[in-house]
């Protein structure tokens, strides 16, 4: 039987419902990270008047925080065992806290005059580490419950497919909410305008805590349906009982995890460049800055809409493939943003639109090869270390949001960005330093991402093989648990026939803890040969 048709044969695990629920419990992350990534810029910078040299401190200091956090939240959820599963008591507590903390990021608490840069450099360092922490413990284990809800590769495909579609979904709510709620009292937007003059300071702090409300009402809304309506079917036997280093160590040496991971990092890195300046850029590169919100809106909702035509390309040309395509369809759509004449609307809307399948991709594409690369390791090396891959994963995506967040303020520091309260138009040296951060710093990142996916081993075919001969290989360690199971059931467990027949079924599972099912040759011939083997 060919792979295709074996693949065709195995029937769902997921119902429609645990796949809805399982989407709904996707935008807190998302959705909160890109109203941070679109509008906390320009918040510190035009609200609480944050000088640029602090919020870069703030945002390093976070991303080193969550170097430590990400992993170690991904080795403590490996070890937790409840009766409510791995993931969700995790869930259940970093929801309502976690609220808490990103509303609290949008309070004003001191005065904008230089004698309290001090008080709200350490405010906002410490409430941005907390929220930091607790979207790492809601985030985590909600991703790596991938793996335990289904074993079969096109329900995870499909599950993971379901919460790109929400996170996106949420993400087109919430940034369009916020940025609209906000538009209407931002005083840099209204330079130049018939509304100059006329919105005060208060009322431009009072409605980026009501965009902060209405998000924190999405946020605990989903992480209700992630604490009560994500089901753990499968707990896994060949779990790591390894240190918190030596599980780091096994994963940041699998090749085609260490490859996924930088070629995610370095696209995660071009968009969040794109994202963090992109308000900015629009308003003070294109003088366009009443049409931020509806140009993030335009980049979105192309996005959400596109993810069922790329997800159908994933199944005729391979996940490998389409993300490179991704990758080069990004590039000439960062030199035109570049090139962008101001005040040119139709041509700032066709950048974004096109701009918006780029994103689906590198929204969808990534998450979707990482339960291969799980998949893969596991036949290699016989245990399950999803919860490391996940919260390294999580890590490096965070650290490209605050990198480029970083990367902003230093240059808008450089550059003599005016974050004074009479401050409305800025130099002409900040127009041109923001379509440098939109064009070839991204592009760059794009190239490196393009030559390592280039070498990433995973493709359309390997991946089908190593789908089926997983199912296979799954199919027969629940055939010998059904008969032990039955067995025990016959009141003869006791009997030494029986023992030794318990010795024969698990003999396998033993082999896996120690050796892997596969061992010597070159890394895909040793997956080929040796699954084979083992079935």
């Amino acid at each position: 039987m060919s792979t295709d048709d074996a693949e065709a044969d195995t029937k769902p695990e997921l119902s429609l419902l645990r796949k809805f629920l399982f989407g709904l419990a996707a935008p807190p992350l998302q959705m909160s990270s890109n109203v941070v990534g679109f509008f906390f810029n320009i918040f510190m910078l035009e609200v609480a008047k944050v000088p640029p040299y602090f919020v870069s401190v703030i945002l390093f200091v976070g991303r080193a925080w969550d170097a430590v956090t990400d992993p170690m939240a991904g080795h403590l959820v490996s070890k937790t065992n409840t009766r409510l599963g791995k993931t969700r008591p995790w869930m259940m507590i970093a929801n309502p806290i976690g609220c808490a903390m990103f509303f609290i990021l949008w309070i004003v608490l001191f005065p904008v005059t230089e004698d309290y840069n001090g008080a709200k450099f350490a405010y906002y360092l410490v409430v941005y580490l907390l929220y930091c922490t607790l979207i790492t413990c809601y985030h985590v284990p909600y991703t790596s419950s991938t793996m335990l809800i289904a074993r079969q590769s096109t329900d995870k495909d499909a599950a993971t497919a379901f919460r790109m579609s929400f996170e996106l979904l949420g993400t087109i709510v919430g940034v369009g909410l916020f940025g609209i709620i906000i538009s209407t009292k931002r005083i840099a937007a209204s330079c130049g305008s018939s509304r100059e003059g006329q919105i005060t300071v208060e009322e431009e702090r009072s409605v980026y805590m009501i965009g902060a409300a209405v998000i924190v009402g999405i946020f605990f809304l989903c992480g209700l349906a992630g604490s009560f309506g994500i089901k753990e079917k499968y707990a896994e036997k060949q779990v790591s009982d390894d240190s918190f280093f030596s599980n780091v160590k096994a994963v940041l040496t699998f090749r085609p995890y260490v490859l996924l991971m930088f070629a995610f990092l370095f696209m995660s890195l071009a968009v969040q460049m794109v994202q963090t300046n992109l308000a900015l850029y629009t308003t003070h590169s294109l003088g366009l800055g009443d049409h931020t919100s509806y140009g993030i809106l335009c980049v979105l909702g192309i996005a959400i809409l596109a993810i069922p035509l790329w997800n159908r390309m994933i199944q005729i040309f391979g996940k490998k493939n389409i993300f490179a395509v991704g990758v080069v369809m990004f590039i000439p759509c960062l030199l035109c943003a570049m090139l962008v004449p101001r005040d040119v609307v139709w041509a700032f809307y066709l950048v974004m639109s096109v701009s918006g399948f780029a994103i689906s991709i590198s929204m969808l594409l990534p998450w979707s090869m990482l339960p291969d690369v799980i998949d893969d390791y596991f036949l290699k090396h016989g245990t399950r270390r999803e919860a490391t891959f996940y919260s390294l994963y999580v890590f490096f995506n965070k650290f490209a949001v605050g990198f480029s967040m970083a990367a902003s303020q230093i240059t808008m520091s450089l550059v003599g960005y005016d974050s004074s309260p009479e401050a409305c138009e800025q130099s002409y040296e900040v127009g041109l330093a923001l379509r440098y951060l939109v064009g070839p710093g991204p592009i760059v990142c794009l190239l490196a991402s393009l030559s390592l996916i280039y070498t990433y081993p995973i493709d359309k075919q390997y991946r089908q093989e190593l789908s089926v001969r997983l199912s296979q290989f799954l199919q027969r360690q629940d055939s010998r648990q059904d008969i032990v199971d039955e067995s025990k059931s016959t009141g003869i467990s006791g009997s030494t026939g029986n023992s030794s027949f318990e010795n024969e079924a698990y003999q396998h599972e033993e082999q896996l803890q120690t050796t892997g099912p596969v061992g010597g040759g070159s890394e895909a011939g040793r997956s080929r040969a040796n699954l084979d083997s083992n079935l």
